[in-house]
């Protein structure tokens, strides 16, 4: 049984939806750093580090940034990149593109050109997240867009190594060209389940075993964490105030599982 822990009052906040950034400080600063260096890069990490949450909140302060979330294929990267022209009212596609639905009618190869041509005039940063092992026609889309658009390219996935970059590996294979989002350590993971918990205003009458096993369970991912915590306001994981850890895991575990895989 761990120490009792005092929980000051607290709101309900989603932390999906504000400006927390717990301990990330150096990663932050890095990140505002490589972006305004305006280099291509790798962001990597496990799943659920932060990777999408930490860009998330350093993005508006770049309005230059055309952001694609789903870049798992030549039309979905540029759909997402034209709406973001759209979106940011640029010069160059309003005689092409006069709205959303105008975007979704158009073919994947006029959208190319379309993008391709407005970056090369822009001074753009493409930032392409959630990538899973590109194909070789996005990786060499990819490559049109950081060497005949000029545009610096942050590649986001879950880790360095061939089988998430793809055909995207060799461009960026210097050490200085990929940026490393660690997950917490077992101390960082409980302080972090502990802030996050007094934010949501988390409650029950094993809060505290609740929260050391979050900690050792989610193995340090902050997405993991959120999760938990997140599930465990929801009546069919509580019983009497009790949270009911185990079938809360397995739930999650599946979850998670499905999210993530291939």
């Amino acid at each position: 049984m761990s120490a009792r822990r005092e929980w000051p009052t607290a709101g309900t906040e989603s932390i999906a939806e504000s400006k927390f950034v717990f301990r990330r400080e150096k990663e932050v600063g890095e990140l505002r750093e490589r972006l305004a260096a305006r280099k291509s890069f790798v962001l990597h990490g496990a799943s659920g580090s932060g990777k999408t949450f930490l860009l998330e909140r350093v993005m508006p302060d770049f309005p230059n940034v055309l952001y694609c979330r789903d870049a798992t294929s030549p039309q979905s990267v540029f759909q997402s990149l034209a709406l973001a022209l759209v979106v940011s009212r640029d010069r160059f596609v309003r005689g092409w593109l006069r709205g959303p639905e105008s975007v979704r009618s158009k073919s994947a190869i006029s959208l190319r050109g379309i993008v391709l041509n407005a970056a090369r005039r822009g001074n753009y940063l493409v930032v392409l997240d959630h990538l899973r092992g590109p194909a070789a026609a996005l990786s060499a889309d990819t490559r049109d867009l950081m060497f005949y658009g000029g545009t610096p390219v942050v590649a986001v996935a879950r880790s360095a190594h061939m089988e998430d970059l793809g055909f995207l590996a060799p461009f960026f294979a210097l050490p200085a060209e990929r940026m490393r989002l660690p997950n917490f350590s077992l101390s960082q993971a409980l302080r972090f389940a502990e802030d996050v918990t007094r934010r949501i205003n988390l409650q029950a009458t094993n809060l505290n075993d609740f929260l050391d096993r979050v900690a050792e369970l989610s193995r340090g991912s902050p997405g993991a964490i959120m999760s938990m915590l997140q599930m465990a306001r929801l009546p069919r994981y509580r019983l009497d105030g009790h949270i009911k850890t185990a079938p809360l895991y397995i739930d999650f575990r599946l979850a998670w599982h499905r999210a993530n895989a291939l």
